[in-house]
């Protein structure tokens, strides 16, 4: 099992409020592997302590499972702790975007990044609440998160 790690955001401004969006991932290279997302520099995107909306937009469609959605924080954008669910089925098989709120209310930290099918078998990654599942590889997606 590997790690794919999202481009850093670009950033855009839709309602007042700052959107970044990652470009879409690459394939996987096996079934189970685990996809995060940049890490973000809280002192740059003030996101500690807000809810905010977070999702992934499927591009192209993953496995029919139950794939988690969840944050992790660091305090050197390298370590990163246990992932936190924001969702517990992000529904990988449908390409469409997928919203979701994160409540980061009380959470600090230098940097947090998002996470997609977080595996306890990955060096530097512990699992949510379950171990990571069976994505296949054909699929691609986009982090996104929204905050004001």
């Amino acid at each position: 099992m590997a790690i794919t790690t999202a481009s850093a955001f670009a950033s855009s401004t839709t309602a007042g409020y700052t959107v970044r969006t990652s470009s879409t991932t690459s394939a996987l290279a096996n079934t189970g592997d685990t996809i995060v997302s940049a890490a973000i520099d809280t002192s740059v995107d003030p996101i500690e302590n807000k809810k905010i909306v977070v999702g992934v937009e499927v591009k192209t469609a993953f496995a029919n499972v139950e794939a988690h959605l969840g944050y992790q924080l660091s305090h050197n954008g390298s370590d990163f702790t246990q992932t936190v669910d924001i969702s517990t089925d992000t529904t990988p098989d449908v390409a469409e975007v997928h919203v979701f709120t994160a409540d980061l209310t009380n959470v600090y930290a230098p940097y947090i990044r998002f996470i997609f099918n977080p595996s306890s078998s990955v060096k530097g990654i512990l699992g949510a609440a379950s171990d990571n599942v069976n994505v296949g590889t054909s699929g691609q997606l986009q982090f996104f998160f929204a905050y004001r």
